[in-house]
């Protein structure tokens, strides 16, 4: 019941903001298509097969859709629930290896993470992937101990395998049989013929078959791009459809794992309690660096890769708090580092500017490096906030880390504790703070609804570049999106099939649409006079407004809305909607 109440606290704030692309997006129109057409074999966004994902969290969405109908916080709720139910599993194995207090601390740790927080109201694959593998080296550490369970020995291993193959695709299979691998070791006696295999790999064929047996048999050409180039070729770095990612650097990589499980990453060298469990505790280390390592070794990772090695950090830490050996060293290492970032963040803040800015989110997120390297500007109007949010998470290391020192001094390690939970309490809202601010550049719910409440059934809709970029236009508008100069990224495969060729543009074939007798709107995110707009006969352009980052023309003159948008489109207002949308 604690780590419940912990958990949505942290979960629920931001839940239901709009969805933020790329990404939310693409998540939410799969889901929904699956739900309109009712086909659950294929995934399909925008129309077109997706398989750069297994359907996992597309099913588990698309069930939610069918009941509750399409909302933000139904789409993100299956993070949550993951999140949530990865935390359990953390805290049983916590108290197997350390007793009650410590499996409740290795759950609060967990849902009390920086990246627990970050990625928690984010609709992704990654948690699911997360609690499926921690489910499956839980059922192992559980079963590998206990000969009498018979038939049922090991089930969990093999049920928590395949939601991850289903989650996440070949590591779900790999990561488990890894872990597994080097642990035997520790357990002399039992070998690999006593794991089940035959019952085992029944169960996880029984689950993860019958789809891939089902693509493959649909269209051939889907199946190879499944699993040779978006998993095999993209961890070599080798794929032939090429995205739009910039991978992260390994050290890079290594210090967001740090930063992903602060505050409790600055204990991870703690020496744990003893624990009569040893080769528990061991197979939970080789978890935490199977996941870790491989991804380091990988060409093309990203910052929030080792997301499922958080659970056996969080285990691993609450071994060293119960121990309480060497905890206060820890503490005065974490303080003088906190000292020194907090009271940097704090005089930093106010004089941040827009390159310092940009630098700081490209080394949190893969969108913010994707701008740097194609050379363009911070997206923001002013700096200023994002320097008040530096200084509070200075303010919070600050006023965490000193508390957390005085109450461990006087011997308060449960205050200590608090104190840094704490911590992360004050870093989770500031992320919702700044995905808040962010919120506008990266949502398409304010001019689809602009869209929706002006357009006929017959008006087309045509996107400028990517579409994952604004990945929620199809879901909030319900309509097909036709892109212009935006054959790239995760659309790549899908835009040379041969059902895609009206649906991708090129200049000279949406200046044809422009001219024909259908009215045509289209969103770019490229500035007023820029881009694909500026080719097209100004007389016949028409700009309806600004929202957020995103621009909306239109072909054809208005009727509903004549008159009112001023002259830059800036306060433009969807009658048949009643809203004003946020002006430029």
């Amino acid at each position: 019941m604690l780590l419940l109440a912990v958990g949505l606290a942290f979960a629920v704030p931001g839940l239901s903001m709009s969805l933020l692309d790329p990404d939310e997006g693409l998540y939410a129109d799969v889901a929904r298509e699956m739900v309109a057409a009712g086909d659950w074999v294929v995934p399909r966004f925008n129309g077109l097969p997706y398989l750069e994902k297994p359907p996992l969290y597309f099913w588990l969405t698309a069930l939610a859709f069918l009941v509750t109908g399409f909302s933000e916080w139904v789409l993100r709720g299956w993070s949550v629930l993951a999140a949530l139910g990865t935390s359990a599993v953390a805290w049983r194995l916590g108290r197997r290896l350390y007793g009650p207090r410590g499996g409740v601390v290795a759950g609060v740790m967990l849902l009390t993470s920086a990246g627990y927080a970050l990625y928690l109201r984010k609709a992704s694959t990654d948690f699911v992937f997360a609690f499926s593998l921690a489910l499956a080296v839980y059922g192992f550490i559980v079963d590998a101990e206990r000969p009498d369970r018979g038939r049922r020995r090991f089930f969990l291993l093999y049920a928590g395998s395949a939601l991850a193959l289903l989650s996440k695709g070949l590591i779900g299979a790999l990561f488990p049989a890894l872990i597994v691998g080097v642990s035997l070791r520790w357990y002399p006696g039992l070998r690999w013929r006593d794991l089940n295999l035959t019952r085992g790999l029944t169960l996880v064929a029984a689950l993860t078959v019958p789809w891939h047996a089902l693509v493959a048999w649909r269209d051939p050409s889907l199946f190879r791009f499944y699993l040779v180039d978006n998993q095999i070729l993209r961890f070599l770095n080798l794929r032939e459809f090429l995205e739009d990612d910039v991978a992260i650097s390994t050290p890079g990589y290594l210090v967001a794992t740090f930063l992903w499980f602060f505050p409790w990453s600055v204990f991870l060298l703690a020496r744990p309690a003893p624990t009569a469990l040893v080769p528990a505790w061991r197979v939970t280390a080789v978890w935490a660096a199977v996941v870790v390592g491989f991804f380091a070794l990988s060409g093309s990772k990203l910052e929030y890769y080792a997301l499922p090695a958080l659970p056996a950090f969080a285990v691993l830490v609450a071994g060293g708090w119960t121990a309480g050996r060497d905890v206060g060293r820890w503490l005065g290492v974490g303080l003088a580092g906190c000292a020194t970032v907090g009271t940097a963040a704090i005089w930093l803040g106010p004089r941040m500017t827009p390159e310092q800015i940009l630098g700081g989110l490209a080394h949190l997120n893969v969108y913010y490096r994707i701008l740097r390297e194609q050379g363009a500007v911070l997206p923001f109007e002013s700096v200023r906030p994002f320097g008040l949010l530096l200084q509070g998470l200075g303010v919070t290391l600050l006023a965490g880390w000193v508390i957390a020192g005085v109450c461990w001094m006087r011997g308060w390690r449960r205050g200590a504790l608090l104190a840094l939970v704490g911590v992360g309490a004050g870093i989770a809202a500031l992320i919702v703070e700044l995905l808040i601010l962010i919120e506008p550049h990266h949502s398409t719910r304010a001019v689809a609804e602009v869209i929706s409440g002006m357009a006929a059934p017959r008006d087309l809709v045509v996107h400028e570049g990517s579409l994952e970029y604004s990945a929620a236009l199809p879901f909030y508008t319900g309509r097909r999106i036709r892109v212009v100069n935006g054959a790239r990224g995760d659309l790549e495969f899908a835009s040379r099939r041969p059902e895609a060729r009206e649906y991708f543009l090129d200049a000279a074939a949406l200046a044809a649409l422009w001219r024909g007798p259908d009215r045509v709107f289209l969103v770019t995110q490229q500035g007023r006079g820029r881009g694909v707009a500026a080719t097209l006969p100004r007389e016949s352009v028409r700009v309806v407004g600004r929202f957020g980052s995103r621009w909306l023309y239109a072909s054809t003159p208005a009727h509903t809305w004549a008159g009112e948008c001023g002259p830059t489109g800036g306060a433009c207002r969807a009658v048949l909607r009643g809203r004003t949308s946020p002006g430029g």
